[in-house]
Protein backbone atom coordinates (compact mmCIF):
# COMPACT_ATOMS: atom_id res chain seq x y z
CA UNK A 1 0.00 0.00 0.00
CA UNK A 2 1.07 3.65 -0.81
CA UNK A 3 1.96 5.75 2.60
CA UNK A 4 -0.61 7.71 3.19
CA UNK A 5 0.75 10.50 5.41
CA UNK A 6 -1.41 12.02 7.92
CA UNK A 7 -2.38 15.39 9.16
CA UNK A 8 -2.61 16.66 12.95
CA UNK A 9 -5.88 15.88 14.88
CA UNK A 10 -6.78 18.27 17.43
CA UNK A 11 -6.48 17.30 20.67
CA UNK A 12 -10.45 17.43 21.03
CA UNK A 13 -10.31 14.22 18.26
CA UNK A 14 -7.63 12.57 20.13
CA UNK A 15 -9.57 12.69 23.46
CA UNK A 16 -13.06 11.39 21.78
CA UNK A 17 -11.16 8.50 19.47
CA UNK A 18 -8.67 7.08 21.98
CA UNK A 19 -11.06 7.27 25.26
CA UNK A 20 -10.31 4.30 28.41
CA UNK A 21 -13.25 2.21 27.05
CA UNK A 22 -11.16 1.29 23.37
CA UNK A 23 -8.08 1.22 25.11
CA UNK A 24 -9.53 -1.40 27.48
CA UNK A 25 -10.90 -3.25 24.25
CA UNK A 26 -7.43 -2.87 23.05
CA UNK A 27 -5.54 -4.34 26.44
CA UNK A 28 -8.56 -7.44 26.61
CA UNK A 29 -7.88 -8.86 22.16
CA UNK A 30 -4.20 -7.70 23.15
CA UNK A 31 -4.14 -10.66 25.38
CA UNK A 32 -6.07 -12.78 23.10
CA UNK A 33 -4.52 -12.38 19.97
CA UNK A 34 -0.65 -12.02 19.48
CA UNK A 35 1.24 -9.02 17.98
CA UNK A 36 3.37 -11.44 16.04
CA UNK A 37 0.11 -13.46 14.81
CA UNK A 38 -1.27 -10.15 13.53
CA UNK A 39 1.81 -8.75 11.91
CA UNK A 40 2.47 -11.56 10.19
CA UNK A 41 -0.31 -10.54 8.27
CA UNK A 42 1.31 -8.29 5.38
CA UNK A 43 -1.45 -6.35 4.13
CA UNK A 44 -2.51 -3.68 6.76
CA UNK A 45 -5.28 -5.23 9.08
CA UNK A 46 -7.55 -3.33 11.81
CA UNK A 47 -9.72 -5.13 14.05
CA UNK A 48 -13.07 -3.23 14.48
CA UNK A 49 -15.56 -3.32 17.60
CA UNK A 50 -19.52 -2.59 17.21
CA UNK A 51 -19.29 0.89 16.77
CA UNK A 52 -17.13 0.49 13.38
CA UNK A 53 -13.75 2.09 15.70
CA UNK A 54 -10.26 0.89 15.53
CA UNK A 55 -9.38 -1.15 18.13
CA UNK A 56 -6.80 -3.52 17.12
CA UNK A 57 -4.04 -2.87 14.05
CA UNK A 58 -0.75 -4.74 12.57
CA UNK A 59 2.25 -3.27 11.93
CA UNK A 60 1.23 -2.98 8.24
CA UNK A 61 -1.36 -0.46 9.35
CA UNK A 62 0.38 1.85 11.40
CA UNK A 63 3.38 2.08 8.31
CA UNK A 64 0.75 2.78 5.92
CA UNK A 65 -0.61 5.56 7.26
CA UNK A 66 2.59 6.65 8.65
CA UNK A 67 2.09 6.53 12.33
CA UNK A 68 4.37 4.24 13.87
CA UNK A 69 4.08 3.74 17.54
CA UNK A 70 1.12 6.18 17.90
CA UNK A 71 -1.43 4.09 18.94
CA UNK A 72 -3.60 7.10 20.44
CA UNK A 73 -3.80 8.50 16.80
CA UNK A 74 -5.13 5.01 15.61
CA UNK A 75 -7.24 3.36 17.96
CA UNK A 76 -10.95 4.66 18.16
CA UNK A 77 -10.96 5.89 15.17
CA UNK A 78 -13.03 4.51 11.79
CA UNK A 79 -11.27 3.13 8.84
CA UNK A 80 -12.48 6.33 6.86
CA UNK A 81 -11.19 9.01 9.28
CA UNK A 82 -7.80 7.55 9.73
CA UNK A 83 -7.20 7.16 5.75
CA UNK A 84 -8.60 11.00 5.66
CA UNK A 85 -11.25 9.75 3.40
CA UNK A 86 -12.54 12.99 1.35
CA UNK A 87 -16.76 12.01 2.62
CA UNK A 88 -15.24 12.40 6.54
CA UNK A 89 -14.09 16.12 5.97
CA UNK A 90 -17.53 17.17 7.72
CA UNK A 91 -18.64 13.73 8.51
CA UNK A 92 -17.43 11.01 11.07
CA UNK A 93 -16.91 7.44 8.78
CA UNK A 94 -20.08 5.90 8.10
CA UNK A 95 -22.31 8.84 8.35
CA UNK A 96 -21.76 10.73 5.21
CA UNK A 97 -24.29 10.45 2.41
CA UNK A 98 -21.92 8.54 -0.23
CA UNK A 99 -21.47 6.19 2.34
CA UNK A 100 -23.64 3.81 1.33
CA UNK A 101 -22.04 3.10 -1.79
CA UNK A 102 -18.63 2.65 -0.52
CA UNK A 103 -17.30 -1.00 -0.91
CA UNK A 104 -15.36 -0.53 2.73
CA UNK A 105 -18.73 0.38 4.76
CA UNK A 106 -20.62 -2.34 2.70
CA UNK A 107 -18.20 -5.06 3.71
CA UNK A 108 -18.10 -3.77 7.23
CA UNK A 109 -21.89 -3.45 7.65
CA UNK A 110 -21.83 -7.01 5.81
CA UNK A 111 -19.60 -8.43 8.55
CA UNK A 112 -21.55 -7.06 10.94
CA UNK A 113 -24.66 -9.40 9.68
CA UNK A 114 -22.14 -12.13 10.25
CA UNK A 115 -20.79 -12.67 6.52
CA UNK A 116 -17.35 -12.85 5.17
CA UNK A 117 -17.54 -10.15 2.69
CA UNK A 118 -14.61 -9.09 -0.11
CA UNK A 119 -15.56 -5.72 -1.86
CA UNK A 120 -13.74 -3.28 -3.80
CA UNK A 121 -13.19 0.10 -2.19
CA UNK A 122 -12.40 3.54 -4.65
CA UNK A 123 -11.05 5.82 -1.97
CA UNK A 124 -10.38 9.31 -2.64
CA UNK A 125 -8.14 10.88 -0.05
CA UNK A 126 -7.73 14.89 0.59
CA UNK A 127 -4.51 15.26 2.74
CA UNK A 128 -3.25 18.80 3.24
CA UNK A 129 -5.50 19.83 0.55
CA UNK A 130 -3.94 16.79 -1.93
CA UNK A 131 -6.39 14.79 -3.80
CA UNK A 132 -5.22 10.98 -4.70
CA UNK A 133 -7.54 7.97 -5.42
CA UNK A 134 -6.63 4.29 -4.23
CA UNK A 135 -8.74 1.32 -4.95
CA UNK A 136 -8.94 -1.15 -2.12
CA UNK A 137 -10.20 -5.19 -1.97
CA UNK A 138 -11.61 -4.93 1.51
CA UNK A 139 -12.19 -8.00 2.96
CA UNK A 140 -14.38 -8.49 6.08
CA UNK A 141 -15.16 -10.93 8.59
CA UNK A 142 -16.90 -11.41 12.25
CA UNK A 143 -14.61 -12.43 15.02
CA UNK A 144 -15.41 -13.86 18.39
CA UNK A 145 -12.78 -12.51 21.20
CA UNK A 146 -13.71 -13.61 24.85
CA UNK A 147 -17.30 -13.69 23.77
CA UNK A 148 -17.29 -10.26 22.48
CA UNK A 149 -17.80 -9.84 18.59
CA UNK A 150 -15.38 -7.64 16.67
CA UNK A 151 -15.01 -7.24 12.80
CA UNK A 152 -11.21 -7.98 11.75
CA UNK A 153 -10.53 -5.67 8.13
CA UNK A 154 -8.16 -6.77 5.49
CA UNK A 155 -7.04 -4.22 2.98
CA UNK A 156 -4.95 -5.02 -0.16
CA UNK A 157 -4.29 -1.57 -2.25
CA UNK A 158 -5.04 -2.98 -5.87
CA UNK A 159 -5.05 0.46 -6.93
CA UNK A 160 -1.64 -0.32 -10.05
CA UNK A 161 -3.51 -3.48 -11.13
CA UNK A 162 -6.95 -1.03 -11.59
CA UNK A 163 -4.47 1.53 -13.04
CA UNK A 164 -3.20 -1.35 -15.71
CA UNK A 165 -6.15 -2.97 -16.20
CA UNK A 166 -8.01 0.55 -17.47
CA UNK A 167 -4.58 1.84 -19.16
CA UNK A 168 -4.62 -2.19 -20.86
CA UNK A 169 -8.41 -1.57 -22.23
CA UNK A 170 -7.93 2.02 -23.64
CA UNK A 171 -4.49 1.09 -25.29
CA UNK A 172 -6.02 -1.71 -27.02
CA UNK A 173 -9.55 0.44 -27.64
CA UNK A 174 -7.13 2.69 -29.30
CA UNK A 175 -4.78 0.16 -31.10
CA UNK A 176 -7.87 -1.51 -32.16
CA UNK A 177 -9.19 1.47 -34.48
CA UNK A 178 -6.26 2.49 -35.94
CA UNK A 179 -6.07 -1.36 -36.97
CA UNK A 180 -9.69 -0.99 -38.88
CA UNK A 181 -8.41 1.96 -39.93
CA UNK A 182 -5.83 0.54 -41.87
CA UNK A 183 -7.70 -2.37 -42.85
CA UNK A 184 -10.33 -0.14 -44.87
CA UNK A 185 -7.64 1.96 -46.39
CA UNK A 186 -6.60 -1.13 -47.82
CA UNK A 187 -9.46 -2.40 -49.31
CA UNK A 188 -9.87 1.45 -50.86
CA UNK A 189 -6.52 0.90 -52.54
CA UNK A 190 -7.38 -2.60 -53.43
CA UNK A 191 -10.80 -1.21 -54.86
CA UNK A 192 -8.99 1.44 -56.97
CA UNK A 193 -5.94 -0.62 -57.74
CA UNK A 194 -5.54 -0.81 -61.46
CA UNK A 195 -2.23 -3.20 -61.75
CA UNK A 196 -2.43 -6.80 -60.44
CA UNK A 197 0.73 -5.66 -58.19
CA UNK A 198 -0.87 -3.00 -56.19
CA UNK A 199 -3.87 -5.10 -56.06
CA UNK A 200 -2.20 -8.35 -54.29
CA UNK A 201 -0.11 -6.06 -51.60
CA UNK A 202 -3.12 -4.11 -51.04
CA UNK A 203 -4.52 -7.47 -50.40
CA UNK A 204 -1.70 -8.58 -48.33
CA UNK A 205 -2.03 -5.20 -46.38
CA UNK A 206 -6.02 -5.91 -45.48
CA UNK A 207 -5.28 -9.89 -44.78
CA UNK A 208 -2.26 -8.57 -42.04
CA UNK A 209 -5.11 -5.99 -40.56
CA UNK A 210 -7.47 -8.51 -40.51
CA UNK A 211 -5.19 -11.10 -38.20
CA UNK A 212 -3.81 -7.96 -35.83
CA UNK A 213 -7.31 -6.79 -35.75
CA UNK A 214 -8.63 -10.80 -34.53
CA UNK A 215 -5.16 -11.02 -32.03
CA UNK A 216 -6.17 -7.66 -30.39
CA UNK A 217 -10.25 -8.61 -29.79
CA UNK A 218 -8.75 -11.87 -28.85
CA UNK A 219 -6.53 -10.69 -25.86
CA UNK A 220 -9.30 -8.11 -25.10
CA UNK A 221 -11.65 -11.55 -24.71
CA UNK A 222 -8.57 -12.80 -22.47
CA UNK A 223 -8.67 -10.01 -20.35
CA UNK A 224 -12.40 -9.64 -19.81
CA UNK A 225 -12.30 -13.67 -18.78
CA UNK A 226 -9.30 -13.09 -16.57
CA UNK A 227 -10.80 -10.40 -14.29
CA UNK A 228 -13.83 -12.57 -14.30
CA UNK A 229 -16.22 -9.73 -16.54
CA UNK A 230 -16.35 -12.02 -19.71
CA UNK A 231 -20.39 -12.63 -20.46
CA UNK A 232 -21.27 -15.25 -22.31
CA UNK A 233 -23.26 -14.99 -25.60
CA UNK A 234 -24.89 -18.16 -26.75
CA UNK A 235 -26.20 -18.43 -30.28
CA UNK A 236 -26.65 -21.40 -32.97
CA UNK A 237 -23.47 -21.91 -34.65
CA UNK A 238 -22.66 -23.20 -38.16
CA UNK A 239 -19.80 -25.65 -36.59
CA UNK A 240 -18.71 -26.51 -39.89
CA UNK A 241 -18.25 -23.36 -41.39
CA UNK A 242 -16.23 -21.97 -37.96
CA UNK A 243 -13.87 -24.73 -38.59
CA UNK A 244 -13.39 -24.13 -42.22
CA UNK A 245 -12.94 -20.72 -41.66
CA UNK A 246 -9.80 -21.43 -39.00
CA UNK A 247 -8.25 -24.61 -41.23
CA UNK A 248 -8.28 -22.03 -44.58
CA UNK A 249 -6.13 -19.84 -42.28
CA UNK A 250 -3.49 -21.96 -41.64
CA UNK A 251 -3.86 -23.74 -44.65
CA UNK A 252 -2.34 -20.60 -46.12
CA UNK A 253 -0.22 -19.47 -43.83
CA UNK A 254 3.66 -18.61 -43.30
CA UNK A 255 4.20 -21.11 -40.94
CA UNK A 256 2.07 -23.90 -42.84
CA UNK A 257 4.40 -22.92 -46.17
CA UNK A 258 7.75 -23.00 -44.47
CA UNK A 259 7.26 -26.33 -42.63
CA UNK A 260 5.02 -27.97 -45.46
CA UNK A 261 2.03 -28.98 -42.91
CA UNK A 262 -0.99 -29.78 -44.78
CA UNK A 263 -4.43 -29.63 -42.38
CA UNK A 264 -7.37 -32.04 -42.88
CA UNK A 265 -10.79 -31.37 -41.42
CA UNK A 266 -13.43 -33.90 -40.93
CA UNK A 267 -16.61 -32.22 -39.12
CA UNK A 268 -20.22 -33.98 -39.04
CA UNK A 269 -23.58 -31.74 -39.08
CA UNK A 270 -25.07 -31.17 -36.22
CA UNK A 271 -26.67 -28.26 -34.30
CA UNK A 272 -24.90 -26.65 -31.57
CA UNK A 273 -25.58 -23.32 -29.47
CA UNK A 274 -22.42 -21.84 -27.79
CA UNK A 275 -20.79 -18.68 -27.81
CA UNK A 276 -19.08 -18.10 -30.88
CA UNK A 277 -16.18 -15.67 -30.55
CA UNK A 278 -15.18 -18.54 -27.24
CA UNK A 279 -15.64 -21.47 -29.84
CA UNK A 280 -13.60 -19.61 -32.24
CA UNK A 281 -10.32 -18.35 -30.31
CA UNK A 282 -10.25 -22.20 -28.82
CA UNK A 283 -10.15 -23.99 -32.06
CA UNK A 284 -8.03 -21.16 -33.37
CA UNK A 285 -5.44 -21.61 -30.58
CA UNK A 286 -5.42 -25.40 -30.51
CA UNK A 287 -5.06 -25.32 -34.43
CA UNK A 288 -1.88 -22.67 -34.15
CA UNK A 289 -0.48 -24.79 -31.76
CA UNK A 290 -0.98 -28.08 -33.41
CA UNK A 291 1.35 -26.26 -36.50
CA UNK A 292 4.02 -25.27 -34.12
CA UNK A 293 4.48 -28.44 -32.69
CA UNK A 294 3.86 -30.46 -36.12
CA UNK A 295 7.31 -31.66 -37.93
CA UNK A 296 8.53 -31.24 -40.78
CA UNK A 297 6.25 -32.55 -44.04
CA UNK A 298 3.05 -33.23 -40.76
CA UNK A 299 -0.87 -33.46 -41.16
CA UNK A 300 -2.98 -30.97 -38.64
CA UNK A 301 -6.36 -32.99 -38.17
CA UNK A 302 -9.51 -31.03 -37.41
CA UNK A 303 -12.43 -33.39 -36.57
CA UNK A 304 -15.57 -32.31 -34.96
CA UNK A 305 -18.59 -34.81 -33.73
CA UNK A 306 -21.88 -35.49 -32.09
CA UNK A 307 -20.84 -38.10 -29.29
CA UNK A 308 -23.24 -39.33 -26.14
CA UNK A 309 -24.92 -36.16 -26.77
CA UNK A 310 -22.57 -33.62 -26.86
CA UNK A 311 -20.24 -31.99 -29.29
CA UNK A 312 -16.35 -33.61 -29.39
CA UNK A 313 -13.80 -31.21 -31.25
CA UNK A 314 -10.36 -32.86 -31.54
CA UNK A 315 -7.40 -30.91 -32.93
CA UNK A 316 -4.34 -33.46 -33.78
CA UNK A 317 -0.63 -33.28 -34.58
CA UNK A 318 2.20 -35.91 -35.09
CA UNK A 319 4.30 -35.01 -32.79
CA UNK A 320 4.72 -36.25 -29.22
CA UNK A 321 5.33 -34.54 -26.08
CA UNK A 322 7.34 -35.30 -23.46
CA UNK A 323 6.23 -36.44 -19.96
CA UNK A 324 7.59 -33.28 -18.17
CA UNK A 325 6.04 -30.83 -20.95
CA UNK A 326 2.74 -33.07 -20.30
CA UNK A 327 3.09 -32.72 -16.68
CA UNK A 328 2.60 -28.40 -17.14
CA UNK A 329 0.67 -28.42 -20.55
CA UNK A 330 -2.28 -26.07 -19.19
CA UNK A 331 -0.22 -23.91 -16.48
CA UNK A 332 -0.63 -20.54 -17.46
CA UNK A 333 2.57 -18.64 -18.94
CA UNK A 334 4.05 -22.52 -19.32
CA UNK A 335 5.33 -22.59 -22.74
CA UNK A 336 8.15 -24.67 -24.89
CA UNK A 337 8.67 -21.68 -27.22
CA UNK A 338 10.26 -19.03 -25.18
CA UNK A 339 9.33 -16.59 -23.08
CA UNK A 340 6.34 -14.13 -23.73
CA UNK A 341 4.33 -17.90 -24.68
CA UNK A 342 1.86 -19.94 -22.90
CA UNK A 343 -1.70 -18.48 -22.98
CA UNK A 344 -3.00 -20.34 -25.62
CA UNK A 345 -3.32 -23.69 -24.16
CA UNK A 346 -4.16 -21.82 -20.67
CA UNK A 347 -6.92 -19.77 -22.32
CA UNK A 348 -8.06 -23.06 -24.31
CA UNK A 349 -9.16 -24.78 -20.84
CA UNK A 350 -10.05 -21.70 -19.28
CA UNK A 351 -12.37 -20.76 -22.08
CA UNK A 352 -13.89 -24.47 -22.44
CA UNK A 353 -14.36 -25.08 -18.51
CA UNK A 354 -14.87 -21.85 -16.91
CA UNK A 355 -17.39 -20.08 -19.61
CA UNK A 356 -18.76 -22.99 -22.07
CA UNK A 357 -19.56 -25.57 -19.12
CA UNK A 358 -17.64 -28.14 -21.28
CA UNK A 359 -13.96 -30.05 -20.47
CA UNK A 360 -10.75 -29.95 -21.92
CA UNK A 361 -7.91 -32.66 -22.00
CA UNK A 362 -4.85 -34.14 -24.01
CA UNK A 363 -3.12 -37.54 -24.95
CA UNK A 364 -0.04 -38.23 -26.22
CA UNK A 365 1.97 -40.71 -27.66
CA UNK A 366 4.99 -41.65 -29.85
CA UNK A 367 2.57 -43.31 -31.47
CA UNK A 368 -0.58 -41.37 -32.03
CA UNK A 369 1.17 -38.12 -31.35
CA UNK A 370 -0.63 -35.29 -29.59
CA UNK A 371 -4.84 -35.13 -29.74
CA UNK A 372 -6.67 -32.15 -27.77
CA UNK A 373 -10.34 -32.78 -27.09
CA UNK A 374 -13.06 -30.01 -26.41
CA UNK A 375 -16.46 -31.63 -25.37
CA UNK A 376 -19.40 -29.18 -25.23
CA UNK A 377 -23.39 -29.78 -23.67
CA UNK A 378 -25.33 -29.31 -27.36
CA UNK A 379 -27.27 -26.66 -25.65
CA UNK A 380 -26.46 -24.43 -22.84
CA UNK A 381 -29.49 -25.58 -20.72
CA UNK A 382 -27.97 -28.88 -20.33
CA UNK A 383 -25.84 -30.03 -17.46
CA UNK A 384 -22.45 -28.71 -17.28
CA UNK A 385 -19.61 -30.91 -18.10
CA UNK A 386 -17.92 -32.57 -15.05
CA UNK A 387 -14.27 -31.94 -15.60
CA UNK A 388 -11.57 -34.41 -15.42
CA UNK A 389 -9.15 -34.26 -12.53
CA UNK A 390 -6.41 -35.73 -14.15
CA UNK A 391 -6.00 -34.74 -17.55
CA UNK A 392 -5.59 -38.27 -19.84
CA UNK A 393 -3.01 -36.89 -21.31
CA UNK A 394 -0.73 -37.04 -17.59
CA UNK A 395 -2.00 -40.95 -17.39
CA UNK A 396 0.62 -44.36 -17.55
Amino acid sequence: MTEILYSSPTQTEKDACCSPAIIAQHDRIKKEVTAEVINSVPNPTIILNKDRRIVFYNESLEKAVGLENQANRILGRRPGDLLQCCNTKNNWCGEAGPCAQCGAFIAIKSAMDGEKTQEECLLLTNIDGQIKGYTFMVTASPILIKDEEFFIIHLSDISDIKHKEMMERVFLHDLLNSVNGIANAGTLIMEDATSKEHRELAAMIVDRAYYMASEINAHRLFLSAETKQLEVNNEPIALEQLVDSVCSFYKDSLLAKEKNISINCKIEEFSLTTDKRLLHRIIENLVKNAYEASPENGVVTVQAREENGNALISVSNMGAVSIPVAHQIFKKSFSTKGPGRGLGTYSVKMFTENYLRGRAWFDSSQEEGTNFHIELPLSPTAESLVKDPCPRGLRA
